[in-house]
């Protein structure tokens, strides 16, 4: 998401990259917001730490100008990551929400599947007390051209990895697809929506203590946004944008902005 004007000291609101004015009020309970306006094409907005060929670029975006863009690689994450003291603020529950723009024709996966993130959280395990990665907003693409969202964690090495698969049969598209998530720990519950339409069938809400086959921690220790591919795609590889990202305490629902 683009960055709001903080609407008070006591909200907790994090301005990534300063007080921007926007046309857009902020939404309740915003923690931390970046639409990528204030950042210069090739840069990456302040507050955040980059992995891979990720920048700022102007001329595709689903609001203003701005967009930050994963560059295409075969394999491999690309993403940005918040100053962990910003992600200690989330707490133990937070929602989520950002806009992705996938450049098309895909590339297709060169074998069976592409295993692929968009949002990944570490953390420790409330279950076994190792670290753990949960990703937030990941999925499934399958040489059929048409792919799966589910819910995954991965654990260290001795533990298998799990989460529920989505029987929705999805296809990308030239339009920006808004995605939603929300993770609590005290209930262990996760949500996840897409263009504003609950996922229902990769959803959790296990209850207070159950953590088995959900695992959402106390804290997480990070928060990345971008696009990692666990497995080879053809040719260069994923390009993809993503724009105005948000985290906060409360559901923030959408941008206005382009849908194409």
């Amino acid at each position: 998401m683009k960055t709001f004007c903080a609407a008070s000291a006591a909200m907790l609101a994090v301005a990534l990259t300063g007080c921007a004015a926007t046309s857009q009020a902020p939404a309740p309970g915003v923690l931390a917001s970046e639409d990528f306006e204030s950042t210069a094409p090739g840069a990456i907005p302040a507050g955040f730490t980059k992995t891979g060929d990720v920048e700022v670029e102007q001329g595709v975006a689903h609001s203003g100008t701005h967009a930050l863009r994963i560059d295409p690689a075969v394999r491999g994450g690309r993403f940005i990551s918040l100053d962990p003291a910003k992600v200690a603020a989330l707490g133990g529950e937070h929602w989520g929400r950002l806009y992705y723009k996938m450049k098309t024709p895909t590339p297709m996966p060169t074998g069976r599947l592409i295993h692929a993130t968009f949002v990944d959280g570490k953390a420790t395990s409330p279950l076994a007390n190792d670290l753990i990665d949960v990703r937030l907003a990941t999925l499934l693409f399958y040489p059929t051209g048409q792919f799966n969202y589910f819910y995954n964690v991965q654990p260290p090495k001795g533990r298998k990895e799990f989460g529920p698969k989505s029987a929705i049969a999805q296809k990308f598209t030239d339009d920006w697809t808004l995605l939603e998530w929300h993770a609590d720990y005290a209930t262990q519950t996760y949500q996840f929506y897409v263009n504003g339409k609950e996922v229902a069938d990769i959803g959790q809400h296990k209850g207070a203590g159950n953590y088995e086959g959900i695992e959402i921690p106390a804290a997480f220790q990070t928060l990345s946004v971008g696009f990692t591919n666990y497995q080879p795609a053809t040719g260069d590889g994923f390009t993809v944008w993503i724009d105005d990202f948000a985290v906060g305490k409360e559901r923030l629902g959408p941008v206005r902005g382009a849908r194409k």
